[in-house]
């Protein structure tokens, strides 16, 4: 009899082991799936985790500076609106910041570089209508859009430092007419690239770095 009961027992105490080491294993493995998935993506995108680095090193300023004298009159708005969907130019993504203008008046607003740079491309686009590219000397490549009009000594090729006026806050572009206003309220477009390693162009969310540039605005006096 006690031999029979030894023997049951011994059985459930096998089972029951097996049991818990099969759960034991689930579990583990579950753990190192979700480890291992997190390492690869990490070590597939290296140039994410630099660009990062780049753009924190590269800017200093917010892009639109402080009124000196009426701070609230003249204050901008903006929300995380990059990879949202547009539609004019058909479907398409939304690359970049709007921040927009507490005052919708075009030419009021300066615009400034956030970093030291060469500015490497300037003119009118269809969607962009006139904007500035700034190459700094990480590579990062900032981008100001529908801008009203230049500064009156910027020029393609000339070096820049983090603070020098670039222009003006605007309603340019949605055309293939140069000069095209009024399509949408006046604000700025702010996007921010880098060229990864295989040559291809990507698109980084400007909203957290505009976040930690909110205190380092610039004054100026608002004509």
């Amino acid at each position: 009899m006690y031999r029979r009961i030894f023997a049951e027992y011994e059985i459930v105490f096998v089972v029951r082991y097996k049991y818990v080491i099969c759960i034991v294993c689930f579990f583990t493995l579950i753990v190192f799936d979700a480890w291992l998935s997190e390492e690869l993506w990490h070590s597939a995108q290296p140039d994410s985790r630099n660009v990062l680095d780049a753009v924190w090193e590269d800017i200093v300023y917010f892009p639109i500076p402080e009124s000196s004298f009426d701070k609230k009159g003249y204050s901008v708005s903006y929300t995380d609106s990059f990879m949202q969907s547009r539609s004019y130019g058909g479907e398409r993504f939304h690359e970049g910041c709007d921040i927009m203008a507490g005052i919708n008046e075009r030419g009021h607003y300066p615009v400034v570089s956030v970093s030291d740079g060469c500015v490497e491309k300037m003119g009118w686009l269809k969607l962009g209508g006139y904007r500035v590219g700034i190459r700094s000397p990480n590579g990062v490549y900032f981008y100001y859009a529908h801008l009203s009009d230049y500064a009156p000594e910027l020029i393609c090729g000339m070096e820049v430092k983090a603070g020098d006026l670039l222009g003006f806050m605007g309603d340019t572009g949605y055309s293939e007419v140069e000069g095209t206003t009024g399509q949408f309220p006046v604000h700025l477009h702010f996007g921010i690239y880098l060229n990864e390693a295989d040559g291809e162009e990507k698109s980084y969310d400007p909203y957290p770095f505009l976040q930690e540039l909110e205190g380092h605005k610039l004054e100026f006096y608002y004509e």
